[in-house]
């Protein structure tokens, strides 16, 4: 007589294969978003460098959100959709300016692992048809923006410079970026970010008509914690409420503005 499992053996097997199943899956997922997290971080701190080396090899003037194609005194690069991070033929954006100013940026470093769709949804001019982005720079505290004619853009004169940051080490430049869905609410861990939403910049308080519209924030897509950047080259996870956009820009705990004086960036 042939041996052969019984039903009863059978079922206790595919039982223990089930509690094994959901004991491991949970770890697996948790470990994959950890590396998604440790990718973006790095991601950032190297943006941060690049940043760093373009001030210095710019006399100090921190690097622009976008240029517009034809700003007076600015150089013009040719637009190219196959190699450009944002896919924005009326401006030259941050990741291509830094790019193509030689500084060690390749196109996809400002995309976030943890997304998988294209960001075609910004409303702000940052999108990809292939790439899903994500990490954006803080604006208008440190990104700021160059038309090519006279209008309500940031800032005015003079542009701002590595000497205008009063807290180097407390001050955020870049973070995950996204559009989100739940604009109204006040606090940060939840916002819930809208899928193709990612974006190359975030808003902060100090844009108040562009913050209320909730098209670009940082989000919270880390195992509910934010990747950020500081001034000062660190980086690290935290949660996004601790960035303090409730509070305001004279508070020295706010991490979001570029100084504490109480002055318009």
């Amino acid at each position: 007589m042939k041996n052969a499992f019984t039903l009863i053996e059978l079922l206790v097997v595919i039982a223990i294969i089930a509690i094994l199943a959901a004991i491991l899956f949970p770890v697996m997922s948790n470990a994959k978003a950890k590396a998604q997290e440790a990718f973006c971080m790095n991601n950032q701190k190297q943006l941060m460098l690049a940043t760093s080396l373009y001030m210095n090899d710019n006399k100090g003037l921190i690097l622009p959100l976008w240029i517009a194609q034809g700003a007076p005194d600015w150089p013009n690069a040719p637009y190219n959709a196959a190699l450009f991070s944002i896919q924005n033929p009326l401006a030259l954006w941050w990741p291509d300016n830094l790019r193509l100013s030689g500084e060690s940026v390749t196109r996809e470093m400002v995309d976030c692992p943890a997304l998988s769709q294209p960001a075609t949804l910004n409303q702000g001019g940052s999108i990809n048809a292939n790439l899903p982005l994500g990490i954006g720079m803080n604006f208008p505290e440190y990104g700021w923006t160059e038309p090519d004619a006279p209008g309500p853009f940031y800032p005015t004169v003079p542009y701002p410079g590595q000497s205008s940051v009063s807290q180097p080490s407390q001050s955020i430049v870049f973070a995950d970026a996204g559009e989100i869905s739940n604009s109204n609410e006040p606090d940060a861990d939840n916002w819930s970010e809208v899928p193709g939403g990612g974006s190359a910049y975030f808003r902060a308080p100090s844009d108040p008509a562009g913050y209320a519209t909730g098209d670009a924030r940082s989000v919270p897509r880390h195992i509910k914690h934010v990747n950020v950047a500081f001034f000062d080259g660190h980086a690290g996870a935290i949660k996004n409420s601790a960035i303090g956009y409730q509070d305001a820009r004279t508070d020295g705990a706010a991490l979001w503005p570029r100084n504490n004086n109480g002055l318009a960036p």
